[in-house]
Order: structure tokens, then sequence, then C-alpha cells
């Protein structure tokens, strides 16, 4: 026997409850006259993506100008050293370029990226030093120097790379 046929036998057993209608539609019309909260709560994730997505803009901004305001605050306090760090900026880019571009084994590298990041610091700590504080002559040094500390550790790597290239082209040439 399939349930269908045990419907058909069985309906006047199975068909004995009435539903309580006046119950059935004091609950529709509550749940229809419920303020909806799901419009608030879209309201809000709205906002909250307004904001972060503000923020993130403004962190953006900030950290863009941050770096092109290095260059300023030396362009304020003598023309030549602008000059100077924005060459020094110029050769790091171009090194960073063509090691991006070449192939090689960082751990056979003894100069690191760690070294280069530790400057990098160093040039941001020194470039809010002069922001705060004004120009300073041995700030000033020390800011040149580290850019040219920069340079030689990445013409290091750079050296150190061609040199392995070198080595390996020899070592399969013979």
């Amino acid at each position: 026997m399939n349930i269908e046929e045990y419907i058909r036998k069985n309906r006047s057993n199975l068909d004995v409850d009435k539903p309580d209608e006046d119950y059935l539609w004091n609950k529709i019309s509550h749940s229809v006259n419920k303020p909806k909260k799901q419009k608030r709560f879209f309201a809000l994730k709205i906002a909250a993506s307004v904001i972060v997505v503000v923020g993130l803009s403004l962190l953006t901004y900030q950290i863009t100008t941050l770096r092109n305001n290095q260059q300023l605050i030396l362009a304020k306090i003598d023309p030549e050293l602008a000059k100077q760090e924005a060459q020094f900026q110029n050769q790091i880019k171009t090194y960073y370029q063509v090691l991006q571009k070449s192939s090689y084994n960082e751990d056979l590298l003894t100069t690191n990226f760690k070294d280069l990041e530790y400057i990098d610091t160093l040039i941001n700590q020194y470039s809010e030093d002069l922001a705060v504080n004004g120009p300073n002559p041995r700030l000033l040094n020390s800011l040149m120097d580290l850019y040219q500390k920069k340079i030689r550790l990445l013409d290091r790597m750079l050296n150190e790379i061609e040199k392995d290239k070198n080595y390996e082209n020899n070592k399969t040439n013979i």
C-alpha cells in the first residue's frame, strides 16, 4: 500500500482538525505591522561601509602625501638638498626596478632586505624630526647619509646578483 492509497482511505480521519483562523490572522497582522528592523540595519551597514571607504581614502591620501612631503620638507629648508634628495630617490627607484627584473635567490645574498627596511624607518623618523623641529644641520647630514647608505646597499645587492649569475654561467660553460 502506497501513501496515496492510504490518504484516500483515511481521508475522513485525517481532516478532522480545523485551523483557528482568528489566531492565524492575528499573527499575520502582527508580523505585517511590525516596524522593519532590516531597513535600519541596512542603513547602518551602508553608513559603516561609507565610513570605511572614507577612512581608507584618507589614510591612502595621507600616506602618499607623507612620501611626497618628504621632498617638500627639504625644499623648504634648502633647494640644493631637495635636488640631491630627489636624485637619491630616483636612483633608489631605479635600483629597485632592476632588482625586480632580475631573478635571484634571496638566501644567497649577504645583504638582506631587513637592512633596507631599517634604513627606510630611519629616513621616515628623520623626516618627521625635520618637520617637527625644523632644520638641523646634523639631522640633514644624517638623512643624506642614510640615502647614500641605502644606495650602497642596493648596489651591493645588485653586484652580488651579477656575481652569482656570472658564476653560474662560468659553471655551465665548463
